[in-house]
This record gives C-alpha cells, structure tokens and sequence, in this order.
C-alpha cells in the first residue's frame, strides 16, 4: 500500500528545503530517491542519507530498482517522499508505471539551454515543458511549489505565462 505525501524534482535531491521543510509539514517518514548516478556511487547515497532529518528512512535507488520497488507495494505504508533528479527520469519513471499523481517542480536549475523561466528556482527546457505538458494531459497535477511557504503555482497557470 502506497502513501506517497509528495513526488518531486529537484536537481539537488535531499537537502535544506526537503530534508528540513518539507519533512516537517508532510510528515514524511520516508525519502526515496531515484537517480541512476547516486544510486551507482557509494558516496554520493551516503551523503544523501547522512542529509535527511532523524527518523527518516532514505533508500537512494537505480530507476529499475525503483520500478521493481514500486511494483511490489508503492514503497509501503510510511508517509513518503519520492524525488527525482531530474524531469527525463521522473517522466521516464512515470512512463514505465511508477504512477504518481501529482508532482512538485522544485528546484531545475538555469543553464544555456532552458529559456523558460518558470519561477525562481526552476528553468525549464522546450523538452522538460513538453514532458510536463503529456504528464499533465495524463491525469498528473503538475505543479511548482519550491517551499511550504512560497505560492503554489499550477501547471496550466504557468504554461499560458511562459508561452504567451
């Protein structure tokens, strides 16, 4: 049985905002984390787990490990927090039935290549708005939400701004 409290992108995995904020508020009691990188190198999942808050599991997983994980019983009965590295995998993921419900775009960060400019801490490429853009046609509430206290912003919100 699942009880995923929040899937999320951010290109920083666990940290400030994550480990000490959004723990706090959803009562998270488990972070898996899904990236291929982290999962391959013994020292950057120990820093991951060395970055959550006491009394939360971290399990850093390859994205297969995280399909097979999902499949078995959507990562169990603990209030969980799913992150993602990065849009590609998350919509990846997605595609091959970790199907979550809604996602949070955190932190995406600004590089040459992402011309729109979603918030403050998210930028995004025409590829990763696209991806965005069949996640929410899916049926996934897409959303942008970088802390508890910033504005929640919708998808459909912020494509009309950043196409207009």
């Amino acid at each position: 049985m699942s009880n995923v409290v929040m899937t999320r992108v951010d290109a920083r995995l666990i940290h400030g905002q994550v480990a000490v904020r959004w723990t706090k508020v959803l009562q998270a009691k488990k972070i898996v984390v899904v990236d291929n990188k982290s999962a391959a190198d013994d020292f950057l999942t120990e820093l991951l787990l060395l970055a959550a808050p006491q009394g939360v599991t971290v399990q850093v997983m390859n994205e297969a490990k995280a399909l097979e994980e999902w499949k078995k019983d959507g990562y169990g009965e603990q209030n969980t927090i799913i992150i993602f590295q990065n849009i590609d995998t998350a919509k990846r993921c997605y595609d091959q039935g970790l199907n979550y419900t809604s996602i949070n775009i955190g932190q995406v960060p600004k590089m040459p290549d992402r011309p729109y400019h979603a918030n403050n801490t998210c930028h995004l490429s025409e590829a990763e708005l696209d991806a965005l853009k069949g996640l929410n046609g899916d049926g996934v509430r897409v959303y942008f939400h970088p802390t508890p206290e910033d504005k929640l912003v919708e998808f459909e919100a912020a494509y009309k701004k950043l196409k207009a």
